[in-house]
């Protein structure tokens, strides 16, 4: 497919009914997987008790490797593709999962100095020390040794059919963590499942929590805004902007209403102002008013959640904290922290 970036005005909520819901994931799940289902696959390649990939031992009782298979034809002796994810059990256990995707990183070690810090660590370890296991997948093709985040290439790949949709290559996305996912629910019986993304894996979370209500509350950080709203280096990655998803399926908008919506359920978006990278104030057109646009797109979702007697299950967090593209420490104490545990 076309690679280059195709401008979206995503602002339109096509759902307007409960059924509306239920037909939308329908219809995306069909897009990316040609089937009625998420994959319910859990075939991963488990390696217990591995070296701490951290900095810190802080609260950690054990860490697992776990590698995704990549389902693609077989091309030569080429060795198979198998994504990354690492899971993180605490030494206090409150029986409850946190999938944490840190986006367009490929290792968790926070680097130095300070000022460069994205807050990987600290929110791995933040909820480690909160009792929650953490299970982080990586983005596409991420492994120990290697880090391919070519994205073009990723949506192109050859999946062996003539009528290959641009939407197929989206499930390399969402793989990692859906498939992980379930081989842990086969081990663990979670009290429940939730999940948070920074950057592109924001934009992770905000699609798996719209077609996949096992996951209760997430939490996207500077991951995600409606494309027509985006300006200059907040455009993001190809799969942020499919014109196949976004401007025939489903907007932003109702990728967070898809998210918000069910029992117990509840999304959060947060947007740093002073991001360096994507969706801060700096990469907003200066001719428009930053928080007249972010405001009006969260009342727009707010107001159709209300009327599917759904409010209160999403609102939007402006982070005047962050200094650059990260999680902040308030964003993880008085946002992430505070809702998960006040449920």
């Amino acid at each position: 497919m076309n690679c280059a970036i195709q401008f979206t005005d995503d602002r339109e909520i096509r759902i307007h009914t409960r059924a509306d819901i239920k037909n939308k994931r329908l219809e995306i799940i069909h897009a990316i997987w040609n089937s009625n289902k998420i994959p319910d696959r859990s075939d991963v390649i488990v390696s217990p008790n591995i070296d701490n990939p951290l900095n810190s031992n802080t609260c950690i009782k054990r860490v697992d490797k776990i590698e995704i298979p990549v389902r693609v034809p077989k091309t030569g002796e080429i060795e198979p593709i198998k994504d990354l994810a690492y899971l993180f059990v605490p030494v206090r256990r409150i029986n409850r999962l946190v999938i944490f995707d840190p986006g367009h990183y490929c290792r968790l070690k926070d680097p130095l100095p300070e000022k460069n810090n994205h807050g990987l660590e600290e929110t791995v370890i933040g909820l480690l020390k909160n009792g929650f296991d953490v299970l982080a997948v990586f983005m596409p093709h991420v492994t120990d040794t290697s880090c391919n985040l070519d994205h073009c290439s990723v949506i192109n790949t050859n999946l062996g059919s003539e009528d290959q949709k641009a939407t197929f290559g989206l499930r390399f996305f969402l793989e990692p963590a859906i498939v992980s996912l379930n081989y842990l629910l086969k081990q663990n019986n979670y009290q429940n499942v939730n999940m948070i993304g920074l950057s592109g894996g924001g934009w992770t979370t905000n699609l798996i929590a719209a077609i996949d209500d096992r996951v209760k509350y997430s939490f996207s950080v500077a991951g995600s805004m409606p494309i027509y709203y985006r300006y200059g280096s907040s455009m993001g990655d190809i799969e942020q902007y499919l014109p196949q998803l976004y401007r025939d399926m489903a907007g932003y908008p109702d990728l967070y209403i898809l998210g918000a919506y069910g029992k117990g359920r509840k999304q959060v978006q947060i947007l740093n102002r002073n991001d360096d990278c994507c969706f801060g104030q700096l990469q907003h057109d200066p001719k428009r008013d930053y928080l007249t646009d972010l405001k009006t797109y969260e009342q727009s979702v707010k107001e159709r959640l209300i009327s599917l007697k759904a409010g209160g299950h999403y609102y939007l967090v402006i982070d005047e904290v962050a200094t650059n593209h990260q999680i902040s420490d308030f964003a993880l104490k008085n946002v992430i922290l505070t809702e998960l545990n006040g449920d």
